[in-house]
């Protein structure tokens, strides 16, 4: 097996690529984009960014169409654009991750049939997908409601998603969260140690399991102020959060890391808050059931306190629901009646002839060219 292999799709894929090709904890990741817009990777990451175009005709990009961006993906495939990717694919550390927008459609459009030929060979893949917010056009729902449907019929069980709540013109915090996140499922974030560990085989365990998956990290110079942080971003951060009574008939998988001086004793502390939404107090014994990992590593960190969390099997995050029956404007003609003239102001009826133009002013006399009847 060599490198983890990120593949990222459409505009907000390939900016989200290029974030994470200024991380230095994922320099050994190999990086693809795929985009209808030549344009979209710059020379300051050419280097480390493997760029597959895919422009099929005069048009750039895709026009929020969906099936324009999966039409383009597949033309591209069936002539080979993608064999050194697949090749590359099948020697990668599972899982393979696809960073895409759902509200577009080169990305969104090309997701399903890059996932589905990557399945098809065996390998394990994860779509990141970044949803647009409750106050976005629907086209951006509809499209991305779309993605979600396609992807659950190719069998794609384990994905996360974020949403830019706020509706920031400024994707950058959004797309430093999925940073993040790729540092602490790759294991990027995890330290060798006597007290509790995190290795490879855990977490293959956790990214294999069905339903959403989140991951977020945090750092303080206290405990108090670290335990707030790492709540605050999983219940008010660009990862969805989930309802209590839905996660009740979820199997979870989690894992927690704490780097501190006093790690052994403090850790319970810092997740204190979040393992009470997973696992609220027991009123029968078919209360909520889930698995936890640790990674706890006492070193004195500059002084710093660092947490990371993943939690596996969430339910999907809540969806806007769109009328998708939609009224489309009249034509020019529409509802208009033929109106019948008298005959005396019936219109001559005109023919073309081919005779030369009678020539007046230098210019030739267009009438000449018809028969009037």
């Amino acid at each position: 097996m060599s490198d983890n292999l990120i593949i990222g799709l459409g505009n907000t894929g390939t900016n989200i690529v290029k974030a994470i090709s200024q991380s230095t904890l994922l320099e050994d990741v190999k990086l693809y984009s795929i985009d209808s817009v030549a344009a979209s990777v710059d020379l300051s990451s050419i280097d480390r960014i493997n760029v597959i175009p895919i422009i099929s005709d005069e048009k750039s990009g895709s026009g929020r169409n969906r099936d324009r961006g999966r039409a383009m993906f597949e033309f591209h495939e069936s002539q080979g654009a993608f064999k050194g990717l697949y090749a590359v694919a099948k020697q990668a550390k599972t899982p393979v991750l696809v960073i895409t927008s759902g509200a577009g459609g080169t990305g969104s459009g090309a997701t399903v049939p890059l996932c589905k030929s990557l399945k098809a060979q065996g390998i394990q893949v994860i779509p990141i997908i970044i949803a647009p917010n409750k106050k976005d056009p629907a086209a951006f729902h509809l499209n991305t409601n779309d993605l979600y449907i396609d992807l659950g019929e190719i069998g794609i069980e384990t994905y996360s998603i974020f949403e830019n709540r706020r509706g920031d013109a400024d994707y950058g915090p959004v797309n430093q969260e999925v940073v993040n996140f790729v540092e602490v499922i790759f294991g990027k974030k995890y330290d060798a140690t006597e007290l509790d560990s995190i290795d490879d085989s855990d977490l293959d365990v956790i990214l294999n399991t069905p339903g959403r998956l989140i991951a977020v990290q945090a750092e303080a110079n206290k405990i108090q102020t670290l335990q707030k942080e790492i709540t605050m971003k999983v219940f008010s951060g660009f990862q969805p959060v989930w309802k209590s009574e839905e996660v009740g008939v979820n199997t979870l998988m989690t894992a927690f890391s704490l780097k501190f001086m006093f790690a052994d004793e403090d850790f319970g502390d810092v997740f204190a808050g979040i393992r009470e939404r997973i696992d609220p107090p027991k009123k029968d014994e078919d209360s909520v059931v889930y698995d936890e990992y640790r990674n706890i590593v006492k070193d004195d960190n500059d002084g710093m306190a660092s947490a990371t969390l993943i939690i596996a099997g969430l339910p999907r995050s809540e969806i806007k629901i769109i009328d998708t029956e939609y009224k489309e404007a009249t034509s020019l003609g529409d509802n208009i009646k033929r109106s019948r003239r008298p005959s005396f102001m019936n219109k001559k009826k005109a023919s073309v002839i081919d005779t030369e133009s009678e020539m007046i002013d230098g210019k030739p006399n267009r009438m000449k060219d018809f028969i009037w009847e």
